[in-house]
């Protein structure tokens, strides 16, 4: 028997559902997501649930998944292959996008009485941030353009070094920027220098491997409709 604060999660994800599933995301309760499969990539609305002390604190998210970006990838991340599905190639939660802040964008689901407002507040924010989002960040080139024409400037679409600068050249060779090594060069430096050169050697061997892509292979078929998706 589900306990009444699981049964209050489930009851959140179920009322979401009646709009979202129509356009069709399905739900991933395991990873607390929604998820929407098209040519080459998905769109991913999470709603992250934790302890609110009491009940759940509720924290939107949105992302993109390439799925020849996160093969790519993974060819050399380290990841247990049951993590490779996991991934996304854009993405944050709504407080970092539109304040800066997480805490910007908590939602408090206590209990019965809350649902209602709460499950309007993430579907406000799916209508207003995620599809905007899925429909911007859906290609290859916008990607590539935020990551990779200033690779000096933050994004909170990409903010860890090792997935920026990761991303940043797995895209630019999809796209085939004219100045690919040059980025190379400006991101080897930049895992030199992040974490002491924790993730160097798999930066290193991510360049490697990219040898085996051809330069812009990714616009061959009209940007991502040239890969077909595979189950997230």
């Amino acid at each position: 028997m589900k306990s009444a604060l699981s049964q209050l999660k489930a009851s959140l994800f179920e009322s979401v559902s009646k709009e979202l599933v129509p356009q069709g995301f399905k739900l991933r309760a395991s990873k607390e997501s929604f998820i929407r499969r098209r040519n080459g990539a998905s769109d991913i609305f999470q709603l992250t649930c934790k302890d609110g002390k009491p009940g759940w604190k509720v924290e939107p998210g949105v992302a993109v998944r390439v799925e020849r970006v996160e093969e790519i990838f993974h060819w050399t991340s380290g990841f247990k292959p049951q993590y490779h599905s996991g991934t996304a190639t854009v993405g944050a939660f709504v407080g970092h996008l539109l304040a800066g802040s997480i805490l910007a964008y908590n939602f408090f689901l206590v209990s019965d009485s809350d649902l209602a407002l709460v499950a309007e507040q993430c579907l406000r924010i799916f209508r207003e941030v995620g599809l905007p989002y899925y429909e911007r960040w859906g290609s290859l080139r916008a990607i590539d353009a935020e990551l990779n024409d200033d690779p000096s400037r933050k994004t909170p679409h990409r903010s860890l070094a090792w997935f920026r600068c990761s991303t940043g050249i797995i895209v630019a060779r999809l796209v085939g920027r004219p100045d690919i090594e040059k980025l190379a060069s400006f991101y080897t430096k930049v895992m030199t220098q992040d974490n002491r050169g924790f993730y160097l050697k798999r930066f290193q061997d991510l360049l490697e491997s990219l040898e085996s892509v051809k330069l812009g292979e990714g616009l061959g078929g009209g940007d991502l409709e040239a890969y077909s998706a595979t189950e997230v």
